[in-house]
């Protein structure tokens, strides 16, 4: 091949990215040691996906070749090589191009996209293309000769069933499809061209062909959720792998997604940003595109190495003619959606977007600051949290109560529905009567690899929860970074102090001791506060200490301010609000007095997804504020803690508080007179004292045989256990909707129900089989942003009407 003059030098400086293939072990490790810039690339990089990226680029994790994590890895690579150049030797550019994944790596260096948003975009591609087609269901090939476009081989290829993937040089192009369409492919143009060079290629899916269309409505979606932070205009600095010229401000999510499936026309590329660029750097692990400029008679520097920055940048001077220098981007905060207009023509000051804390939603990879809660026993049921991830919301899975196999179960669920960085948790109980239970679970959130918990029901800090936030944690040259997120939900200031502070140094020393944790994660311990975010609990469906928001929620602020300044943690602790959010205007309410996020629980309870009865729902769909009462909760039964539960038509808050006060009379089940003890069997159990005990004992024989052994030595232990049968019983039969007892039925909830059943009252979201849990969030946040642009509006009026 004889290379010629195709283009002629620009005025302006070039950066051009590889793609997928140019991925090696070791990529960019000499970048991260020698330049901070670097490392805080990583940090942030890792910080966006909750992957040790490191660990994939720098030392031989099998998982560096498969797509879900090669797009995130070489991604991070490129711009902490980029930002490198920039800041240690001065590298200006205006233009920018990348052939097909280092597209996005040239978007994010011309600062048209966030970068950690580009992470969690790349990632989540990574994903839908490796599973868009069945494993060994598809292949790619090069085909290389002189002249490919004149020779007629891409006919025979075509012929075959294969389509063009890259056009990438006069003499190279790739071709995908089917695995049968290229071995067809092959044998023809062995043919007909037996000269041309046909290199099959070592990938795990059919990329650049229509084999990929089925992904493109799914990623589209996860595309526009982060459209708020992107800056378009600056997308006309890069070129197009789809329209082979420069990016237009209007097209770029379009061409992103029709990238998918459409060639990347490189040779186009090429040409576009050599009629530019004065001079052409290639960044990334390998130098594939060098040798394709090399055709056009073009030469490009290949910065690989920190080695070759140094050599080739060593005494930069920018072009003279520099009309619009790009710098790298320093690390971005989530914009803001602008405003919409209103039908009035006047431009709306509030939009949900905008409510609660940006970094809330970029670190969880959210378009809203609103959270549904886990509601135990799987109510708050996979389904729902698969509805609140494909809509780019969190909520988290009510693991509390569940066997350790129905959480695992459920976890795989979601996982298996959800893309790769969309958002979801699970909730970690605390556990008063069984800690070895919590410690089983955490065993179980850890070996899943789930990285979001909601931590509920703490009183204190338990080795199990301490061990969840620790593991994997890393320190930073600011502090600490943690690999599992943590969400505190709490109604005692005392209880969150524990969670806006380090870990305690005597659990973090003995789970040290015993190898649960690393060196490191000990000693990250001390930078790190135990929560990323606490919720302050007010008065709320279930455990309850029936708090006021107006008094719990500012407290709180108060806390996480002191720790702060205390404790300096680089990262600033959120505080959301919780409990009796059933209506846009206590939602309005709660950002009004500076709610970083909020969390929703009962109104969830009344979703199609929610994982209890149609009857449940159909009564709680006629809830009224007043239709709530408190009652002991079973799981803490003994200690007389309280619940808040649905009472209107069921006797099961009476019921409740009937056995308490029996076990506060009484010192056995046999000093408890005939005629209460057969109302209890009749009414209550609905089966002989004796059979509930030994239906009890028998399942503590096999999860703790220890209360057993109690039980048999101390008559009231057995009693406090038969009890609390009742109180497991009425929530089975709740979720069953056995029509015939709900009388017993034990339903949590507060009075945030009945005010949303209200709120909605002739809407479309008054039948609950229309309130699907993530319409539920729009209703509120939307709503709540007109509600606070009212006040705003009605308040500015006022004061200009007093100054005229």
């Amino acid at each position: 091949m004889t290379a010629r003059a195709d283009i002629q030098p620009g005025t302006q400086d070039a950066v051009v990215f590889p793609g997928q293939g140019s991925q090696r072990p070791g990529m960019g490790a000499d970048f991260h040691k020698q330049w901070p810039i670097a490392r805080r690339t990583f940090e942030e990089a890792c910080d966006a996906v909750g992957e040790n990226l490191v660990q994939l680029c720098f030392e031989k994790d099998p998982r560096l070749h498969l797509t879900e994590f090669t797009q995130p890895c070489i991604l991070t690579m490129e711009i902490a090589a980029w930002r490198a150049l920039v800041e240690e030797f001065g590298l200006q550019a205006t233009v920018f191009g990348g052939h097909s994944l280092g597209e996005y790596t040239a978007l994010v260096a011309a600062g048209a996209i966030p970068f950690a948003d580009a992470v969690r975009l790349v990632r989540r591609r990574g994903a839908l293309m490796q599973r868009a087609v069945p494993q060994g269901n598809g292949a790619m090939a090069a085909l290389v000769a002189d002249d490919l476009e004149r020779s007629g081989a891409l006919g025979v290829a075509r012929a075959a069933g294969a389509e063009v993937a890259n056009h990438n040089s006069l003499a190279q192009v790739v071709i995908s499809g089917t695995s049968e369409s290229i071995e067809r492919a092959k044998r023809a143009l062995a043919e007909s061209h037996p000269s041309l060079s046909f290199i099959p290629l070592q990938v795990s899916a059919p990329f650049h062909s229509s084999l990929m269309r089925s992904i493109e409505g799914e990623f589209q979606a996860y595309l526009e959720s982060f459209a708020r932070g992107f800056r378009p205009e600056l997308a006309a600095r890069v070129t197009s792998n789809v329209t082979g010229d420069f990016h237009e401000a209007g097209s770029l999510i379009a061409n992103l997604v029709q990238q998918i499936s459409g060639s990347v026309r490189w040779l186009d590329n090429m040409r576009a940003m050599g009629a530019r660029a004065q001079r052409i750097y290639e960044v990334g692990p390998g130098a594939p595109l060098s040798k394709f400029f090399q055709t056009l008679g073009r030469t490009v520097t290949p910065v690989t190495k920190a080695a070759d920055a140094e050599a080739a940048l060593r005494g930069y001077v920018a072009p003279r003619a520099e009309p619009s220098v790009v710098r790298a981007p320093a690390p971005p905060a989530v914009r803001s959606a602008p405003a919409p207009e209103r039908a009035t023509g006047t431009r709306a000051l509030v939009s949900a977007e905008r409510l609660g804390d940006a970094a809330f939603r970029r670190d969880h990879n959210v378009r809203l600051a609103y959270v549904a809660g886990a509601m135990v026993k799987g109510i708050a049921s996979p389904e729902l949290v698969i509805r609140m991830g494909r809509a780019g919301l969190l909520s988290f899975f009510g693991a509390g109560g569940l066997g350790l196999e129905r959480i695992e179960d459920g976890v795989r669920r979601i996982q298996a529905a959800l893309p790769a960085g969309a958002p979801w948790g699970v909730n970690l109980l605390h556990n008063v009567n069984h800690p070895e239970l919590e410690e089983r679970t955490v065993d179980v959130l850890l070996r899943l690899g789930v990285r979001c918990v909601e931590a509920s029901a703490y009183t204190v800090l338990t080795p199990a929860v301490v061990r969840y936030r620790l593991k994997g944690a890393r320190l930073a040259a600011d502090g600490a970074r943690p690999a599992n997120r943590l969400m505190a939900k709490l109604s005692r200031p005392e209880v969150a102090r524990q969670f806006v502070s380090p870990a305690p140094e005597r659990i973090v020393r003995a789970l040290r001791e015993k190898g649960l944790i690393t060196d490191e994660e000990a000693r990250a311990a001390a930078r790190l506060p135990m929560a990323d975010d606490v919720c302050a609990e007010s008065d709320s469906g279930g455990h309850t200490d029936k708090g006021v928001a107006f008094s719990l929620l500012p407290a709180m602020m108060h806390l996480r301010d002191e720790a702060m300044a205390e404790h300096r943690f680089p990262a600033r602790i959120r505080v959301g609000a919780a409990g009796g959010i059933g209506t846009p205007e206590a939602v309005a309410a709660a950002f009004t007095l500076g709610a970083d996020f909020i969390l929703t629980g009962s109104i969830n309870q009344c979703t199609p997804e929610a994982g209890t009865s149609d009857l449940v729902k159909d009564m709680l769909a006629d809830a009224d504020i007043q239709d709530f009462a408190m009652a002991p909760a079973g799981d803490m039964f003994e200690l007389g803690a309280r619940i808040q539960v649905f009472r209107k038509g069921v006797f099961f808050p009476a019921r409740g508080n009937k056995l308490y006060e029996l076990y506060q009379r009484h010192e056995s089940l046999e000093a408890i007179d005939e005629k209460t003890r057969e109302q209890l069997e009749t009414q209550y159990f609905k089966k002989r004292i004796d059979e509930v005990w030994a239906e009890t004992k028998a399942y503590y024989l096999k999860t703790d045989p220890a209360q057993v052994e109690r039980a048999e030595k101390n008559a009231r232990h057995r009693m406090a256990l038969v009890f609390r049968w009742y109180f497991v019983d009425t929530m089975r039969r709740a979720r069953r909707g056995d029509t015939a007892d709900k009388v017993n039925f034990q339903i949590h909830g507060g009075p945030a129900l009945g005010s949303f059943n209200r709120a909605v009252k002739g809407t479309p979201l008054e039948p609950w089989r229309n309130r699907h849990v993530d319409a539920l969030a729009a209703f509120l946040m939307e709503n709540a942003a007109r509600v606070l642009e009212e006040r705003w509006r009605r308040f500015t009026a006022e004061a200009v009407e007093r100054v005229a």
